[in-house]
């Protein structure tokens, strides 16, 4: 079996562009969460969201590729051009059928199926412009990254709800693992569209501005109230340690293992008692004497924060008072493919040394009494990393990193 290693990151997210932006954004604790542009929100009770600034693209994407996407696929394939750079990856000296990209997704292109559907029942299928179709399947994400840089590998979607990006990842690590690519670009990426942000409004899932608590973010805190919906890309270059010494790559992370496992508490429900977290957990941390940072799955809601505070608790026992724990959520918002963003973070905190603070994070839930990194990051020698990535419905990964060897 192949070592697998991560050799850059790419970003685009409400903090910052690009590995220094979205790096600086998640030290100083900046939040991405303004007032939602874009679309009419007066009539809902939640007004907030973690939107992206969008850059020019046209530094990332050739001009006549860049008309045929719509926004997540320019999100995406901006995130791997990125990536690509940051490892100093040339692909023109790589064989194009041993290089892959997966990547995660909640809904894809949610705008562009948006104003399909909406142009289909208004004027009838002869008025639908054409290219809204093929944009609007999930992977064509993917397929537009792999025609903009010629890769031939392993291409795959991934829609697992809030585990989606974990996914890819997990996925990706196998298909390296086992030879079957030598390098893949992994991670996720979602949008914020009007209908998306009604449906979670209308579920009563965002946090709302006209209650007892403010509007916000909160995780962990005891008057958290709701999520924030979010948005961004987030991708990592992920390759086998022989690869990537062979060209002379910097490595941030080794990806050591994972744990996946999932529970029957309704569609729409997390596991309360934490227990089927505590499974995946266990899988990927196996008998390793101690984690010393995990990278929350915690999103505000009373009950996952709840939730994952105990299935960490099950799997540490008192050695769980020691981890640093954070959730950089409060700075981007909560997305189904937020762990893209949430990976390159980790293994960032795990080259740079520094835990990213879980911001708005004021007042302790007796229910939540670990070390969350409150406010301010946190200077810290990191040899393993955890990243969890917790679905409701049932969905739960966990992804151990390690600092290189």
């Amino acid at each position: 079996m192949n070592r697998v290693v991560i050799t850059g990151v790419g970003a685009i997210s409400p903090i910052g562009i690009g590995k220094e932006e979205f790096w600086q954004g998640c030290v100083e604790g900046r939040s991405g969460i303004r007032p939602i542009q874009g679309f009419e929100v007066a009539h809902l009770r939640s007004r907030l969201g973690g939107q992206v600034s969008d850059p020019d693209y046209k530094k990332y994407i050739k001009p006549g590729n860049l008309r045929r996407m719509d926004r997540i696929s320019r999100m995406v394939v901006a995130s791997v051009k990125l990536a690509m750079d940051d490892a100093g990856l040339v692909l023109q000296e790589e064989s194009p059928d041993r290089v892959g990209i997966m990547i995660g997704t909640g809904l894809g292109s949610s705008k562009t199926v948006d104003l399909f559907f909406r142009d289909l029942v208004r004027d009838g299928p002869d008025e639908v412009a054409p290219l809204l179709f093929q944009t609007s399947v999930p992977n064509a994400i993917c397929s537009h990254a792999s025609i903009e840089f010629g890769i031939k590998g392993i291409n795959s979607t991934f829609s697992h709800k809030e585990a989606s990006a974990e996914s890819a990842i997990v996925h990706a690590f196998e298909a390296l693992r086992r030879g079957k690519a030598e390098v893949v670009f992994a991670g996720g990426a979602d949008e914020i569209s009007e209908p998306l942000y009604n449906v979670y409004a209308t579920l009563g899932a965002l946090s709302p501005q006209r209650s007892h608590y403010l509007e916000g973010m909160r995780p962990f805190d005891r008057t958290r109230n709701g999520i924030v919906l979010g948005e961004g890309s987030g991708v990592m270059v992920m390759e086998t340690l022989e690869h990537a010494k062979r060209r002379g790559a910097t490595v941030y992370a080794e990806v050591v293992e994972y744990g996946m496992s999932g529970g029957n508490y309704g569609i729409l429900s997390y596991d309360k008692d934490g227990h089927s977290m505590a499974m995946a957990i266990k899988q990927a941390v196996r008998d390793l004497p101690q984690v010393d940072y995990i990278c929350a799955a915690a999103n505000s809601t009373q009950v996952l924060d709840r939730a994952e505070t105990r299935a960490i608790k099950e799997v540490f026992g008192k050695r769980a008072e020691e981890i640093s724990i954070s959730t950089i959520k409060a700075m981007t918002g909560e997305f189904e493919a937020s762990g893209g963003i949430r990976g390159c973070a980790t293994v960032l905190s795990i080259k740079e040394g520094i835990i990213p603070p879980t911001i708005n994070y004021k007042e302790p839930d007796p229910e939540c009494d670990l070390d969350y990194t409150p406010q301010q990051a946190r200077k810290r020698e990191i040899e393993f990393a955890l990243l969890n990535g917790f679905a409701n419905g049932g969905a739960n990964i966990s992804i151990l990193f390690r600092r290189p060897t």
